[in-house]
């Protein structure tokens, strides 16, 4: 099939509570999406939920703690889609572990997914975006990076979403003379399976309660302020952090 005159929006962890959502709000503005997991079968099922929307949806499988496979999923959307002009990097692990039981393995696989893939799905969607002097990405990292989490279990998770936040940064920078805009939104607690699968109620309890709104988010609320920042709307906004969190942490 021939590429569209549609903007290409790029998901990641597009098979994922937020990813998921990200998509269908990008699919139902009349965006042509690239939906990227690790999980063939999961892909099918998101791909399948969209369907009937007018706009076309791709589905690439791959493992983003690959650099190689970054790069795979940015150069098959291009030629399936044409090109990209958003990305919106939402795949994250959440590798719950005691501090004695974190290896160098554990660690680096977090740090892989969660870090280094934005770094390179950035970077080769941006040299594209750039021939056309538009694009957006946004980052999804944690309000967890202001605190430090609220639990050592989850240490290498915010870190790696630090890590995030430092090249969101940079990247603005490296983006605005070509108007790329490069923003974070940063969630406090979204109700998704990675996180209200391994997380005690007794935490839910707890975080919902220090919350000025009482409770966790619903994703389709995350993906609504990802689209706003991705949109024409938003064309001075770059190189900052955005929390949805409730009101959970005020900086």
């Amino acid at each position: 099939m021939e590429p569209t005159d549609r903007r290409v929006a790029l998901v990641t962890g597009a098979a994922g509570g937020l990813g998921s959502q990200v998509a269908r709000l990008f699919a139902e503005r009349g965006h042509d999406v690239m939906l990227v997991d690790v999980r063939d079968d999961a892909l099918a099922k998101s791909a399948a939920a969209l369907a009937g929307l007018p706009v076309r949806i791709e589905t690439v499988a791959a493992d983003l703690a690959d650099v190689a496979e970054c790069e795979r999923a940015v150069a098959v959307t291009i030629a399936r889609l044409g090109r990209v002009d958003i990305l919106v990097n939402a795949a994250a692990i959440l590798d719950r572990r005691e501090l004695e039981d974190i290896t160098g393995a554990t660690f680096d696989r977090v740090f892989h997914i969660n870090a280094r893939a934005p770094f390179f799905m950035a970077r080769a969607a941006m040299a594209d975006m750039a021939r056309r002097g538009w694009g957006r990405v946004v980052n999804v990292t944690s309000v967890g990076v202001y605190r430090g989490g609220m639990r050592m279990t989850s240490a290498t998770y915010e870190a790696s979403k630090g890590a995030v936040s430092v090249f969101t940064k940079m990247y603005a920078r490296h983006g605005a003379p070509n108007g790329i805009l490069v923003n974070a939104v940063c969630p406090g607690m979204i109700r998704t399976p990675m996180l209200t699968e391994g997380t005690p109620q007794a935490v839910l309890d707890e975080i919902a309660g220090i919350t000025a709104l009482g409770r966790m988010a619903e994703p389709v609320e995350l993906a609504r302020m990802i689209g706003w920042l991705c949109s024409d709307e938003n064309s001075y906004a770059t190189g900052a952090a955005f929390d949805v969190d409730g009101g959970w942490v005020m900086r």
